[in-house]
């Protein structure tokens, strides 16, 4: 059973760094996954509550798009900015993230932190590009989130906080986009994602991001794939030799959801559902399907 022994809410992101640093302590937000989430059962003795620091915004400065560590689900998947970024992935797989109740409170940054192989959110983040800023006591650094993740609810983060996630909009207004999830019901744990960017030129694809989720120890960029794509026609011939190199790449487990050979079979349909979203071969309204 978990027992609490000291609750902080700092005002301060140094205030909070400060706390983050002594061993036994672990950061909330929406505070989703203190509960429900094993890893948080052992050793933890006090919670730092970052609420009261400011950072639930969502905002465009300088080439980047900034999401702040207090944003939540919900936020993520009504803000207009997000639902029109490469056809709107991050704010359709922030939409399908738990129940109604779990997104008004839990947060995208939360997500991440988690560092689950399942969560939703971080394929449609890696095919954005986005990058982690955390902050400890030794001040800010920047982390790309394709470095973030090291393996099953581990990352790089140490005794910091991550203060919010900000994608690049260099990539203008052309990027296209597919989400897609696999699951017993939109609101549970994915068997499988697949989150995609495509830029598609006089038919044929010039650039190339493909993501999958829940088939590997971390969020599974599958660069094969990516190359195989570029320079391709944006065609259902193109995207199912796509789908053989997923199956190919996919290192996923058996366990009380789905069997390793069933992921292995849907990260293929995942990543081709995803492709035609991207290429306008398929609607974009449904995000997910019953496993």
């Amino acid at each position: 059973m978990l027992k609490i022994a000291a609750y902080y809410k700092p005002s301060t992101l140094v205030e909070a760094a400060a706390l983050l640093a002594e061993d036994g302590r672990t950061i909330i937000a929406g505070g989703t996954d203190l509960l429900v989430n094993p890893r948080y059962m052992v050793g933890v003795r006090e919670v730092v509550d970052i609420r009261k620091l400011g950072l639930n915004y969502i905002n465009a400065e300088n080439g980047w798009l900034h999401i702040g560590a207090g944003a939540t689900m919900r936020t993520v998947a009504q803000q207009v900015r997000l639902q029109r970024l490469a056809d709107g992935i991050l704010a359709r797989g922030a939409a399908v993230c738990g129940s109604p109740n779990i997104r008004n409170m839990a947060t995208l940054v939360g997500n991440v932190a988690s560092a689950l192989p399942s969560a939703d959110t971080p394929p449609a983040l890696l095919a954005l590009n986005a990058e982690v800023v955390l902050v400890g006591t030794h001040g800010e650094r920047v982390v790309p989130l394709d470095n973030f993740f090291v393996g099953p609810a581990k990352s790089v983060r140490e005794r910091e906080l991550i203060s919010e996630l900000r994608i690049p909009l260099a990539v203008g207004d052309d990027l296209r986009g597919g989400f897609y999830k696999i699951g017993r019901t939109a609101e549970d744990i994915s068997m499988v994602n697949a989150a995609t960017t495509l830029k598609i030129q006089d038919g044929k694809i010039t650039r190339a991001r493909l993501v999958l989720g829940a088939v590997a120890p971390v969020p599974l960029r599958v660069v094969r794939a990516e190359e195989a794509l570029v320079g391709q026609p944006a065609t259902e011939e193109t995207f199912q030799r796509v789908a053989e190199i997923v199956r190919d790449e996919v290192r996923p487990i058996t366990d009380h959801r789905a069997t390793a050979e069933y992921r292995r079979k849907m990260s293929a349909v995942a990543a081709v559902r995803a492709l035609r979203q991207a290429a306008g071969l398929a609607p974009h309204g449904k995000e997910w399907q019953h496993a």
